[in-house]
C-alpha cells in the first residue's frame, strides 16, 4: 500500500514538472541524476588510479600492503569514518541551494560538468601558476580566457583573459593593469630624460597629455621608446622597469617628474558607480590610491548608473587636470542585477577624449556577463526577442567590445564550484609591463604555448582544477543561445514572472503589500513589505525586515526549518529607489536606510510545483502574505 502510494506521488511530481533542454547538465533538486554522478566519480577514480599504478609499474609500492592490515592503519581508518561522519552531519545543516525554494543569494548547485570536472582535476592537484606545475590545465585557462575574449567581442589574438579566485580579485587586477597603463608613456619619457636622451616626437609631450594616451596607441609608443633603448646600448624593460612607479612609489615617481619636467600632475582618481561592488572601495585602499580619490556616480531609480553623472565627472576632472585611473560599468549589479547602460558611457569616453582626457573603461560584470550568451545565436536557438529581454540590455552588452576590460565570474552564473572568477584586458601586450620574474617557478627553459601565468597575474598558486572545471563546462554548455543563454533566458522570464504575480497581488491584498521596486532586467526582484496606509518609512522598514527574518539564513537545527529563503540589502533614504510612489510620501526623518527584502533566481526548478499542486511562486506569495499580516495584527 505505501509503495503504491508513493509511485502515485512520484507520478504526479513528474507530470507537473516541466522540462529544460538543460535539464541533463545538472544533478536536480531530489539528485534525480545520482546514478550518473555516481558513475561519473567512479569512472574518474578508477583512471586516476590506473595512471598511478602504471606509472613506471615495476617500481615497488610506497609502503608494503600488509602493513593496512596492522592496529594503527585499522584505527586510522575507523578514526578517519568517524570524524568523516562529524563532517558530512555537519554539513547537512548547509543552505540548500539546490532546492526551487531558495532564491537568496547568488549561489546555486554546480553543473555536472562543473563538478566532474572539478573532482577529476582535483586528485592530480595542478597549481596554475606555471606550466612547469600544470602543463594542462594552463592551457585550459588560457583557453578559457580566449572564450570570453570572444564572447565580448575582443579580439583574441589581442586579448589577455585568465582566470582568478573571485571577481574581486579580477577587479583589483583591472586597476593594476589600468594604473601601470595610465603611467606607462611618462614612465618612458622619464627614463629616457633619466639617461640624457631627448625625447622622440610622440613622448614630447607635456605630463598631462602623456597621462591621457589611450591603450590602444601604447604598443606603438613603446616601439618607439625600445628603439630609442637600444640606441643608448640598454634594454628596454630593464630600463622601464627601473623608472617605473611601482619602482619608485607614488611619492618618489611624482618628484622625479616634477624635476624632470617642471610640473607635476595632480592625483588620479576612479569613476565608480555608487551601486558598485563593495570590493572597489577595499582596491583603493590595498592599491595605495586611496579611498578619497573615488568618484561616485550617481544612479537612476532602477540602480543603473546615468551617463550624465559619468559625462559631468569626466568634465570636471579635465577642468581640474585630474587624470582618470579608471571607470567603471556594471553589467548585472549583484544587488538588484541592473545593467547599466554602457552604450552610452562608451559614447561619453569617446567625447571626452576628443578633449583630451582619456578614461580606460571596465566592466565589472562579474555578477552579468553570462547574461551575454543571450545575445549569442546557437545552432538551434535564436537570440530573444524585446518581449523577452528589452533591447537596451542587449545594445549594453554589445558595447562592452569597445571598452578596455571585463571580469566575469564562472562560480555565479557559470555554475562551476568556487573559486572561478575571470578578468579580460582587451590589450593583452599589457601584461609585459606588470610581469614579475622569478626564476625557480616562472622562468621556463622549454619554449611552450602556455605563459607562465604567475609573473602577469596578481595571485600566485591557484587551482588548475577551477580552470579545467569552467573549460570543461564550456565543452558542454555552449556560450550561446543553445548553452547558458537558454539556461539565463528561462531565469529572466521567472524573475519577471514572479514580478507579475506579486504587482497583481497588490490589487487584491488585505492590509499589507509586497511591492517590487521595478521590474527585473535578469533574475534579480527586490520588494519591500508595507503596511497599507502607513505613513513613515519606519513602519515599512519594520515589517520588511520582520518579513525577511523569517525567511533569511540563521542558525538551525535541520535544513527542514527553512520552507524558503531570501536575501535582504538596503540602501541610504537619498537612494533614487525611494522615489517609488509608495515611498515618496512617506516620513523619513527617523530612518537612514531603506530595508529591502531581495530575490535572486538562480535555476529553473523554481517554475514547478509543490507537493500541494500549487507553484513555488504562488506558494511563496500566500506564505510571505499570510507573515506579513500576522506580524501586523500581533504588533
Amino acid at each position: 500500500m505505501g509503495d503504491s502510494i508513493f509511485a502515485a506521488h512520484v507520478e504526479e511530481a513528474e507530470m507537473s514538472a516541466s522540462s529544460h533542454p538543460l535539464d541533463d547538465c545538472f544533478l536536480g533538486p531530489k539528485g534525480e541524476q545520482r546514478t550518473f554522478l555516481r558513475d561519473m566519480i567512479s569512472l574518474v577514480l578508477d583512471d586516476y588510479i590506473f595512471w598511478r599504478k602504471n606509472y613506471y609499474p615495476k617500481d615497488p609500492p610506497g609502503f608494503l600492503y600488509r602493513t593496512l592490515q596492522e592496529k594503527t592503519s585499522v584505527e586510522f581508518r575507523e578514526k578517519f569514518i568517524q570524524e568523516l561522519s562529524w563532517l558530512t552531519s555537519d554539513l547537512k545543516l548547509e543552505v540548500p541551494f539546490f532546492s526551487p525554494r531558495y532564491f537568496a543569494h547568488i549561489v546555486s548547485e554546480v553543473s555536472l560538468p562543473g563538478v566532474i570536472a572539478y573532482f577529476a582535476t582535483l586528485l592530480y592537484n595542478p597549481n596554475n601558476v606555471s606550466s612547469e606545475a600544470s602543463a594542462v590545465t594552463t592551457r585550459y585557462e588560457l583557453e578559457v580566457g580566449e572564450q570570453f575574449a570572444e564572447l565580448f567581442q575582443f579580439d583574441i589574438k589581442r586579448a589577455f583573459g585568465h582566470l582568478t579566485s573571485g571577481g574581486t580579485i579580477a577587479n583589483y587586477e583591472a586597476l593594476w593593469y589600468a594604473r601601470v597603463a595610465k603611467f606607462l608613456p611618462l614612465s618612458m619619457a622619464s627614463a629616457l630624460k633619466a639617461n640624457r636622451s631627448p625625447l622622440p616626437p610622440e613622448l614630447s609631450r607635456s605630463v598631462w597629455e602623456l597621462l591621457n594616451v589611450p591603450h590602444a596607441e601604447l604598443e606603438v609608443l613603446f616601439e618607439v621608446f625600445e628603439a630609442k633603448a637600444i640606441q643608448l646600448g640598454l634594454d628596454a624593460g630593464t630600463l622601464l622597469r627601473e623608472n617605473s612607479i611601482a619602482q619608485l612609489g607614488e611619492r618618489g615617481f611624482e618628484e622625479r617628474i616634477r624635476q624632470q619636467f617642471g610640473e607635476g600632475y595632480r592625483e588620479p582618481v576612479v569613476l565608480l558607480p555608487s551601486m558598485a561592488h563593495y570590493c572597489w572601495n577595499r582596491a583603493l585602499g590595498v592599491l595605495g590610491l586611496g579611498r578619497k580619490n573615488i568618484c561616485s556616480l550617481a544612479t537612476d531609480e532602477q540602480t543603473r548608473v546615468d551617463p550624465h553623472s559619468f559625462e559631468s565627472a569626466l568634465g570636471k576632472c579635465a577642468s581640474e587636470k585630474r587624470p582618470v585611473l579608471l571607470s567603471v560599468g556594471v553589467a548585472g549589479n549583484t544587488e538588484f542585477g541592473a545593467v547599466d547602460p554602457i552604450d552610452e558611457l562608451v559614447t561619453a569616453r569617446n567625447a571626452a577624449l576628443s578633449k583630451g582626457i582619456y578614461s580606460p573603461l571596465h566592466i565589472d560584470a562579474a555578477f552579468g556577463g553570462y547574461f551575454a550568451c543571450m545575445f549569442r545565436k546557437g545552432a538551434h536557438s535564436a537570440v530573444p526577442s524585446e518581449n523577452l529581454i528589452p533591447r537596451r540590455v542587449q545594445t549594453a552588452f554589445s558595447a562592452i567590445s569597445q571598452c578596455e576590460s571585463v571580469t566575469i565570474d564562472p562560480h555565479k552564473m557559470g555554475y562551476v564550484p568556487y573559486g572561478a572568477g575571470a578578468v579580460v584586458h582587451k590589450f593583452g601586450f599589457l601584461k609585459e609591463f606588470v610581469t614579475e620574474p622569478a626564476p625557480y617557478a616562472l622562468d621556463g627553459i622549454v619554449e611552450d604555448s602556455s605563459p607562465h601565468l604567475g609573473q602577469y597575474i596578481m595571485e600566485g598558486s591557484k587551482p588548475g582544477a577551477a580552470a579545467a572545471s569552467v573549460w570543461f563546462t564550456h565543452r558542454m554548455i555552449p556560450l550561446n543561445t543553445d548553452g547558458f543563454g537558454a539556461q539565463l533566458l528561462s531565469l529572466c522570464e521567472l524573475a519577471r514572472t514572479f514580478y507579475r504575480k506579486m504587482e497583481a497581488l497588490r490589487s487584491v491584498s488585505g492590509h499589507v503589500e509586497l511591492v517590487p521596486l521595478f521590474a527585473p532586467e535578469t533574475n534579480v526582484l527586490a520588494f519591500i513589505v508595507t503596511p497599507k496606509g502607513a505613513k513613515g518609512l519606519s513602519s515599512v522598514n519594520r515589517l520588511t525586515r520582520q518579513v525577511y527574518q523569517r525567511f533569511g539564513v540563521r542558525e538551525v537545527a535541520s535544513i527542514q526549518s527553512y520552507d524558503y529563503l531570501v536575501s535582504h540589502t538596503r540602501v541610504s533614504t537619498d537612494s533614487p529607489l525611494l522615489d517609488h510612489p509608495v515611498l515618496q510620501a512617506l516620513d523619513r526623518s527617523k530612518e537612514v536606510s531603506l530595508e529591502i527584502v531581495r530575490i535572486v533566481i538562480m535555476n529553473r526548478w523554481l517554475s514547478g510545483n509543490t507537493s500541494s499542486g500549487a507553484s513555488y511562486i504562488d506558494d511563496f506569495l500566500a506564505l510571505a502574505y499570510r507573515e506579513a499580516e500576522e506580524i501586523v495584527f500581533s504588533a
